[in-house]
């Protein structure tokens, strides 16, 4: 924003300049000329102007989505991310995505640590290591591509903040109250 300011003093200085510096030698021409400088002095700005303030409506519009929104394909996730920073996945929307998966109940037998039921309906979720574990020996090519896509976008950038922040998680398969 200082640049910006920066910009428009030091453009609004040399059209000033410009007025008086020529306002003599060539009379009321002056504004035909003084036009084509403001035109060059603030063209830019103008355009960076509308720029950030695009940018800024688009991330009121999108601030509700921050962080849990994504799109594989043509499939809209929806990711909850708890305050551990794990990322949890619905798994009935695994399911349409893979096609097939192993039953919620099935799921929390052998995955105690990385399976929940959260939400006012109770769905059923899985945590972003526990899906990866599971889908490792996915052998569709469309769990495969699912697979991928998981684990470069939800699983590792979660694995990297709980690295960074020094938080240790049970592995999915050990009890959660251990």
């Amino acid at each position: 924003m200082h640049t910006l300011l920066g910009r428009t003093i030091g453009a609004t200085l040399a059209c000033v300049a410009f007025y008086f510096l020529t306002e003599r030698l060539l009379g009321p021409v002056v504004w035909l000329f003084l036009a084509v400088v403001m035109g060059l002095a603030f063209n830019r700005i103008v355009i960076d102007v509308v720029a950030a303030m695009s940018w800024q409506f688009k991330s009121l519009r999108l601030k509700s989505l921050g962080g849990t929104h994504y799109k594989f394909q043509s499939f809209n996730v929806t990711i909850l991310e708890d305050e551990s920073h794990c990322r949890w996945i619905a798994t009935d929307l695994v399911r349409k995505i893979v096609g097939q998966l192993a039953s919620d109940q099935a799921l929390a037998t052998i995955f105690p640590s990385g399976h929940q039921y959260l939400g006012k309906d109770k769905k059923g979720y899985l945590r972003d290591d526990a899906l990866v574990e599971h889908l490792a020996n996915a052998t569709t090519p469309q769990a495969i591509k699912f697979k991928n896509w998981a684990q470069r976008n939800i699983a590792y950038p979660a694995n990297k903040t709980r690295e960074r922040l020094g938080i240790k998680l049970a592995a999915p398969t050990s009890d959660p109250d251990e």
